[in-house]
């Protein structure tokens, strides 16, 4: 693949995006080539060094906020009839009560998401010091004489101070896994709002 082929690829996987971006993108990776190969690189060197257009048109996908990729999704891609415009402001009460309902959704999907994880941290934290106090309590009470309700206090903070420790990978991993999720939401959001790029293209 050579850069003006590689180049046009970039250009087609993000049809849909904004068309400023794409032609900034389009210009930021032209001169990265060209960089490295007045740095002694050959073509083909120069853009594998660079990146798959398929994993670049994900970077700037990802990078695009969601509003801008609406703005750009509903702009004409030509100039309106007077009809269209009179139909638009028409139907504006329907369409923008759809638009706000979509981006409710949205918006509820992350946060429930966000609170899964919170709730799950806590829980951790919780089981944690809350073990710790009860074994400093425990310590503290045993040392005043109350025997074994003191020696029950202890083993059961013990048992929550381990539970707690026990559990910081498997939350670990499963936070890492929600943020995925998120990252995945996201990212399949976007894609729906840019459509079928290659459909488009074609």
């Amino acid at each position: 693949m050579n850069k003006t082929e590689f180049l046009e690829s970039i250009k087609q996987k993000l049809n849909g995006l904004p068309e400023k971006d794409i032609q900034s993108a389009v210009e930021y990776y032209e001169e990265a080539i060209d960089d490295r190969m007045e740095d002694g690189l050959t073509e083909e060197q120069a853009i594998s060094e660079i990146g798959t257009p398929d994993d670049i048109a994900e970077k700037i996908m990802m990078e695009t906020s969601i509003p801008k990729l609406i703005t750009a999704k509903a702009k004409p891609k030509r100039t309106l009839k007077a009809w269209e415009i009179i139909l638009i402001i028409i139907s504006a009460p329907v369409w923008l009560w759809l638009a706000a309902v979509l981006i409710i959704i949205f918006m509820a999907v992350i946060v429930a998401i966000m609170a899964v994880m919170i709730a799950i941290i806590c829980v951790v934290v919780s089981l944690i010091f809350g073990g710790l106090g009860s074994f400093v309590a425990g310590i503290a009470q045993l040392i005043n004489g109350y025997g074994y309700p003191s020696l029950a206090l202890v083993g059961m903070a013990l048992v929550m101070t381990g539970i707690g420790l026990f559990l910081v990978i498997p939350i670990k991993k499963a936070v890492a896994g929600l943020w995925k999720l998120i990252y995945r939401f996201i990212r399949w959001t976007k894609k729906k709002i840019i459509g079928n790029r290659k459909a488009e293209v074609q």
